[in-house]
């Protein structure tokens, strides 16, 4: 299903309608490319990043695909000791330049009942360029983070 993005010229804004956040605008300046899409969605390339509620998360919404959202969340202070760290190839691929912020974000599996905790897939971190507006899901080859580190989020509802 399309997200129904449109421009307008006049504003430099991109209109997009999300099955799970509604519609809203957002400059066109502030979306990510993934060249290689997400994992299990490789036809799906260009999201916006929006804050949710809670600090440190935020919906990746693919433009293309209105039915497409992705909880993230900045894994750091969930998870202290997790590190990243990029090869020389995964650096040129997200192109940084001077003054370029590059940003590690957790895809958060949130659980069907509040019987079971939260998880972040730490082991498939997304990378983002926030001044080049390029993104990339990484694979770590250090399998002890996993793709579902359980989590205590205390209050477990997120809100949009």
């Amino acid at each position: 299903m399309s997200a129904g993005v449109s421009l307008t010229e006049h504003e430099a804004m991109l209109a997009v309608e999300s099955e799970l956040l509604g519609s809203f605008s957002v400059p066109t300046d502030s979306t990510f490319t993934f060249a290689d899409g997400i994992l299990g969605f490789p036809e799906a390339r260009r999201f916006v990043l929006i804050p949710a509620e809670r600090d440190g998360f935020f919906w990746l919404q693919s433009t293309e695909f209105g039915a497409l959202a992705f909880l993230v969340a900045d894994p750091f202070p969930i998870v202290p000791e997790f590190s990243v760290e990029l090869t020389d190839a995964e650096v040129k691929m997200l192109e940084p330049t001077d003054g370029a912020e590059l940003a590690v974000l957790a895809i958060v599996t949130l659980p069907r009942d509040h019987d079971h905790a939260p998880s972040l897939n730490l082991q498939g971190p997304l990378v983002l360029n926030m001044k080049q507006g390029l993104g990339r899901q990484l694979v770590l080859q250090d399998s002890r983070w996993g793709v579902r580190w359980t989590v205590d989020l205390g209050d477990r509802d997120i809100e949009v």
